[in-house]
């Protein structure tokens, strides 16, 4: 009984430190704007939430699958653990976001601001990322294979880091930005823009 007892408890702990704010929850549900809620762990999958405002919010353990967050100010969320496989955040500001073991096949951040965003432990695949702006930027363990990457931009970046192999990269700009040498020569085979960058 007495293992039982902790058992029980240590679940209670567990849950309740990963568990979403319901008040939060709520009011993010009715008005589309939350900033700074406690979101963790909420399934917000198969939901359409555009012009949403969740600036400094929680989405750690997030479940977004299949969603629709178009044009939403998303500046410094936490979606550590989330999942968005098949979600389209097209045109959406993650400014300063953490993106940590997130779940993103078939994931549009198409036309996306990631400035001062940290990629780690990431593998998409058929990741589209057109238009999508990358300034200081951090990349470590993260995978854009085959991603779609025509017009995207890369500002003060360092890719050394980041697996780009095979991806569309036509009429892309890397400026003051770090590659590795195999990269750069895919980079110029796409005719992407290259300028002040390194080839190590």
């Amino acid at each position: 009984m007495k293992y039982l007892l902790i058992l029980l408890f240590t679940l209670f702990i567990s849950t309740s430190l990963f568990a979403y704010n319901q008040a939060d929850l709520d009011k993010f549900l009715k008005t589309n704007n939350c900033q700074e809620c406690d979101l963790s762990a909420a399934d917000l999958s198969n939901k359409e939430f555009i012009n949403t405002n969740l600036s400094g919010s929680n989405l750690s353990n997030a479940n977004l699958e299949n969603s629709i967050l178009v044009k939403s100010n998303m500046w410094g969320v936490d979606l550590t653990n989330a999942n968005l496989t098949n979600t389209n955040l097209r045109a959406s500001n993650l400014t300063g976001s953490d993106i940590v073991n997130i779940k993103c096949d078939n994931t549009i951040f198409k036309g996306v601001t990631f400035s001062n965003a940290t990629f780690e432990n990431v593998r998409c695949t058929n990741l589209s990322i057109w238009s999508t702006k990358f300034l200081e930027t951090s990349f470590e363990n993260t995978d854009f294979t085959n991603a779609g990457g025509a017009y995207a931009s890369f500002t003060d970046v360092d890719l050394s880091d980041l697996n780009i192999k095979g991806a569309i990269f036509w009429n892309a700009k890397f400026t003051d930005s770090i590659l590795k040498k195999e990269d750069c020569l895919h980079l110029k085979n796409e005719e992407a823009i290259l300028k002040n960058v390194e080839c190590n």
